[in-house]
């Protein structure tokens, strides 16, 4: 049982910038896509027969009921921020070369494999960093059902300092000068030089 709960706690870890590295991989658990959710998605979302009518799809290209693109996209995306779990979340800048090379259907299992392809620090916002990030999404038989690359900020570990700030002006530390350094410091000198 203790076994289970240490398990449970380092799936749940949240992660910071600072603890990516260029080159990390990351593999999600699998999610199984029904065909309920695959009709619900449609409605809402995506209304064509290939993805409404199991009946009607047989008569189209897919020769069969399939998920929408985007229906993938979704779920490649919940799978993903499971998986990196980021803290204070992870902020989309935008997203390159979205394929779907392979069709989902009903009963599929997918996962997300993410792979962090750059990493840098953002200059307008000291307290966050941005990752550049490739994510696959495959079947249960391994064909690829969707591939994208991503940017994303992602808040940085900063570690508090016991330094004064003049947050009211500038927000930069206060420093002391070199002037009263001296200052203090011959007075110093001079209290233990009195008789």
């Amino acid at each position: 049982m203790a076994h289970q709960c240490v398990v449970v706690l380092v799936l749940m870890k949240e992660r910071y910038f600072d603890d990516l590295k260029v080159g990390d991989r990351f593999k999600s658990e699998s999610l199984r896509v029904t065909e309920k959710k695959v009709i619900e998605f449609a409605h809402k979302f995506d209304p064509q027969m290939f993805h409404l009518s199991r009946k009607d799809a047989e008569r189209t290209i897919f020769k069969g009921l399939v998920a929408s693109g985007w229906h993938t996209a979704a779920i490649t995306m919940r799978l993903f921020v499971q998986t990196l779990n980021h803290a204070k979340g992870a902020i989309g800048l935008g997203v390159d070369k979205l394929r779907w090379p392979n069709a989902v259907r009903p009963g599929d299992v997918l996962t997300v494999e993410t792979k962090i392809l750059d990493m840098r620090l953002s200059r307008s916002r000291p307290r966050y960093g941005i990752i550049r990030l490739r994510n696959v999404t495959t079947n249960q038989r391994g064909e690829i059902v969707q591939t994208m690359l991503a940017s994303a900020i992602v808040r940085r570990r900063l570690r508090r300092r016991p330094l004064t700030t003049d947050r009211k002006r500038t927000g930069r530390p206060l420093r002391k000068s070199k002037r009263c350094e001296d200052i203090s410091h011959s007075k110093r000198i001079r209290r233990k030089t009195r008789p």
